[in-house]
């Protein structure tokens, strides 16, 4: 499992939870047994490329290019070091330098050891995203080598990728049971109980995480992103703070603090950690492109939208590939009604998925999410609707959330109260804190004429966005929704449970 640079959001506004399964699949192979299987005529080069492991293992992507690019320097036909930047270069996102890195290993196959070349084809599958032939070599590689603790991980990550769960928690536990002090397995083993829904075991193994590697950065971090999923907010925070504590300038810890601010409103101190965040990786165009992106997503947020439409359009231009900006131009043209150009770019966006090989994976839950949301804003709310229901396939106890609260936003534009009100219970049934679905639930009593509910949803949103900009449009909306006349709705006699806001 790696870090990747954001994907964060599934939307302008919804803090992407499933994102940490991940595209790329190669890990440490540190140790004795991974030495005597790494074809290299320079000892220099190994030590740098050992170190470009140690510093990848902790996701310390700069450290760890500087150290491949050395070893690199050192022997140009180091094939494990360059399948390693490979392997860094897509965690960027900068996937045509990463193609180009997986052809110069490949370039070396005739010359290396059997498991080399194994383990560089599994890289070249997935970045050409040739799913089930990785699955095939994977469960080679487990059966060649049962001993290898990595092999496992790997598998596991594959299983991931497929929602195949049980099986992928099987892998990391198989992984675990090679060297019990492999840190990568019990991180990965924390997010795939996570994503399950059993949230105590996540902490477990991610406490576990943090006890492996003391002095680490991403475990607390790691930790963070658990009490993220389940709307702990304010003590995420700490976690991604206390991590930075231990490395001052941890991309992903700034980044995912930029997140939260920006779910809290704090747009301006979000773009400020965007910025910081960035800043610390190796420059790309990719990585401009993500930047262009993420400034747009705040200028959504703000009612921005031809802003917000400029700066995707730039991000496109550098980086056709980059979905964050492909999703986000869909929403900012639904936004400003333009819905002939959202299904246009949406229709690029599953040709996209299509051409990945992900056109029946997870991935299609945003797709589905956000195309849900353009019909309901054309009034066609029996075929959002029906989207939802579809959507609701691709998704996971962790991430269907924004799928019932979209179902919720339906049922009150239908003025279908019960309804709404079930679908607000079940998308506030993982993070009782989500600020989107207590707004949504706010509106559904507003049209029942429960003026109490009405005000105790809207002081809690209040008190979440209380530190929030002026210009953030989600606060404006909460204003509006006191001071706008209604016609009450039969009172309904449905209250949902609401836990105790932390905020």
């Amino acid at each position: 499992m790696t870090k990747q640079i954001p994907r964060i959001l599934h939307d302008a506004r919804e803090i992407c939870l499933d994102t940490l399964i991940v595209f790329s699949l190669l890990f440490s192979l540190a140790g004795c047994s991974e030495e005597r299987r790494i074809t290299t005529h320079s000892d220099q080069a190994l030590v740098a490329y050992n170190i470009g492991v140690s510093q990848w293992q902790r996701f310390y992507y700069t450290e760890a290019k500087r150290a491949f690019d050395e070893a690199i320097r050192l022997d140009s036909a180091f094939a494990m070091a360059w399948v390693r930047r490979a392997a860094l270069d897509d965690a960027m996102q900068n996937r045509d330098q990463a193609r180009s890195d997986i052809d110069h290993a490949m370039i070396f196959l005739p010359r290396i050891t059997p498991f080399e070349q194994m383990f560089i084809r599994l890289q070249s599958y997935r970045l050409s995203f040739s799913n089930v032939q990785a699955e095939g070599l994977a469960d080679s590689m487990v059966r060649l080598y049962p001993g290898e603790k990595e092999v496992h991980l790997i598998r596991g990550n594959l299983y991931d990728l497929n929602k195949n769960f049980d099986e992928s928690i099987r892998s990391y536990k198989r992984s675990i049971s090679v060297d019990t002090s492999y840190a990568l397995a019990v991180m990965s083993l924390g997010y795939a109980y996570s994503t399950i829904g059993e949230q105590e075991k996540a902490v477990a193994q991610m406490e576990r995480y943090i006890r492996l590697a003391p002095d680490a950065a991403d475990p607390r971090a790691s930790f963070a992103d658990i009490l993220l999923r389940v709307g702990r907010y304010d003590e995420a925070l700490d976690q991604y703070r206390q991590s930075l504590v231990l490395k001052p300038d941890y991309w992903y810890s700034v980044i995912q603090i930029g997140a939260i601010y920006m779910l809290k409103g704090r747009l301006k101190e979000a773009e400020e950690q965007f910025h910081k965040g960035m800043a610390a990786l190796p420059a790309s165009d990719q990585l401009k492109a993500t930047h262009l992106a993420l400034d747009g997503n705040l200028n959504l947020l703000r009612g921005q939208y031809r802003e917000a439409v400029q700066e995707y359009e730039a991000a496109l231009h550098l980086d056709p590939a980059n979905d964050e900006a492909a999703y986000g131009l869909v929403n900012a043209f639904r936004k400003q009604k333009e819905f002939k150009r959202a299904h246009e770019m949406l229709v690029g966006i599953q040709k996209e998925l299509e051409r990945r090989n992900m056109a029946t994976s997870q991935y299609m839950l945003r797709y589905s999410l956000i195309k849900a949301k353009l019909l309901l804003d054309e009034g066609e709310q029996e075929r959002a609707r029906a989207l939802c229901d579809s959507a609701l396939e691709f998704s996971t106890s962790i991430s269907r959330g924004p799928v019932f609260q979209l179902i919720a936003e339906i049922c009150v534009r239908e003025q279908q109260y019960e309804e709404a009100f079930d679908a607000c219970e079940e998308a506030l049934r993982v993070n009782p804190n989500h600020p989107d679905a207590l707004f949504t639930l706010a509106k559904a009593y507003y049209g029942t004429g429960d003026d109490a509910m009405t005000g105790e949803i809207r002081g809690r949103l209040l008190a979440f966005w209380k530190e929030a900009d002026a210009d953030f449009q989600m606060l404006r909306d909460l204003q509006q929704l006191q001071s706008r006349r209604r016609t009450p709705s039969p009172t309904s006699t449905t209250t949902v449970f609401i836990a105790t806001a932390e905020n």
